[in-house]
């Protein structure tokens, strides 16, 4: 069985700490249908997705290189990151460096070019705050 940790974040903008729960509560749901074992959570309150400062996102970006989890999971690609070089920088070093995917329990992205087309997109949506219906 895959190992994964769950990364979930909300800024002070207007949300509060429930949504942390709610993003959890829908990522470990996600995990178990598709056979992932949740081994850590990182939860990152009050903090924007705009920058890298973010002390807990920086101790699970440090706790990857152990090679204890092979997937990072997210409520939404935005809770990652909601800066486009950010986002692409780091799914690059996990990936080439250590074996880790960012999946995105509500943004399901193919391993195809269509799906890292529509992963770009989503990052671009998320940097500049756009919402979809």
């Amino acid at each position: 069985m895959n190992n994964a940790v769950i990364y979930a974040r909300f800024s002070s903008h207007g949300q509060n700490e429930q949504t942390i729960e709610g993003q959890v509560r829908i990522c470990k749901e996600f995990a178990e249908s598709r056979g992932l074992r949740v081994i850590n959570i990182y939860p990152e309150r009050a903090r924007t997705g705009t920058n890298d400062n973010r002390p807990v996102f920086q101790k699970m970006i440090g706790e990857a290189a152990i090679g204890a989890f092979q997937n990072i999971i997210v409520y939404k690609f935005d809770r990652f990151a909601r800066n486009r070089f950010d986002s692409m920088m780091y799914k690059q070093q996990l990936k080439k460096q250590h074996g880790i995917r960012v999946i995105s329990a509500l943004e399901p992205v193919s391993d195809d070019e269509g799906g890292e087309i529509y992963e770009m997109f989503l990052e671009w949506k998320a940097e500049y705050g756009y919402t979809l219906p």
